[in-house]
């Protein structure tokens, strides 16, 4: 009788301990968004320091619709299986967040299967016992975007022009990367396979920004927050922008669900008036990011690599 006892009190208290979690998170002066613990430039909680670009977009937003920025900082389980939409709704069905930020705006990501449930990731100040109910994911709303994580082209020390403006003038130089990496994959099928002949791949483990820095070949193609997030921590190397951007990549938001629909319409509103303003732009120069404006439409279908096809 005693273990049975126990063993109610345990689930009860589990059930309390969320709750009040939820509750939180669900007060009308707060705007409660959650964010990847692990995913610098944009989002990083560690060893008590918090920070990145998503982060500042959240408390700006938070600032302009006049609540106190509540975030729930979660860890990504990269061996979990199920689709990415169901992994994030269950952090706003259960209560913990309203809002996930820095969210891939890809209508698949959005799209939830239909009968599909999973358990709560970790969570920061979340105990393990109370991620242990599965949870029904929903489909996802987005808000207006706020940054293009897209690709541009980075010029090496054997590259003598300082700028470009179209893929054409790549014509004369090698183009190195990873074997079936974006950057390959976009130079493969540049107009039917202009640059197909100048490809030189690197080893998979190999960083192509390094090896272009050792002139093993003219220039690559990589996410352009990559770029500066070497440039960052190798400020010597000998690698120039481009200043060309090219329309591959997505768009990043927030995201919620039907039940924070009037919620979600206010945070885009504020998003548009701060990407208008130029103050989200100011908050990637600040976060070390090139601001790249977001791309038309909001919500892609894919990545865009059929714009370059043709």
């Amino acid at each position: 009788m005693k273990r049975s006892l126990v063993g109610c009190a345990a689930v009860l208290l589990i059930g309390v301990s969320a709750s009040a979690f939820a509750a939180e998170s669900e007060s009308a002066e707060v705007l409660s968004v959650c964010l990847n613990k692990d995913n610098p430039p944009f989002s990083l909680s560690k060893e008590g320091s918090v920070g990145g670009f998503d982060y500042a977009v959240a408390s700006a937003v938070a600032t302009a619709l006049g609540k106190k920025l509540d975030v729930k900082w979660y860890e990504k389980e990269r061996r979990s299986r199920g689709p990415v939409s169901v992994k994030t709704s269950v952090l706003i069905n259960g209560g913990i967040c309203q809002l996930v930020g820095g969210y891939p705006l890809i209508q698949s990501s959005l799209d939830r299967p239909n009968g599909e449930s999973t358990t709560l990731p970790p969570v920061d100040g979340l105990s393990a016992e109370s991620r242990t109910q599965r949870i029904d994911g929903s489909q996802l709303l987005a808000s207006s975007p706020y940054y293009f994580a897209g690709f541009t082209v980075v010029l090496g020390p054997t590259v003598p022009v300082q700028k470009l403006s179209s893929l054409d003038e790549l014509v004369p130089y090698k183009i190195g990367g990873r074997p079936a990496g974006m950057g390959d994959l976009i130079a493969m099928a540049y107009k039917k396979g202009l640059l197909s002949k100048n490809a030189v791949h690197t080893a998979v483990q190999i960083e192509p920004l390094g090896a272009l820095a050792k002139s093993e070949f003219d220039v690559t193609l990589v996410e352009s927050h990559k770029f500066d997030i070497y440039r960052q921590e190798n400020p010597a190397a000998p690698l120039r922008p481009s200043g060309l951007y090219l329309p591959v990549g997505l768009n990043l938001g927030f995201v919620s669900t039907a039940k924070h629909s009037a919620l979600l319409a206010a945070v885009s509103g504020a998003v548009d008036a701060l990407l208008k303003s130029g103050e989200i732009e100011n908050i990637a120069r600040k976060s070390g990011l090139t601001f790249i404006t977001p791309q038309i439409p909001p919500v892609r279908s894919g990545l865009g690599l059929d714009q370059l096809i043709r």
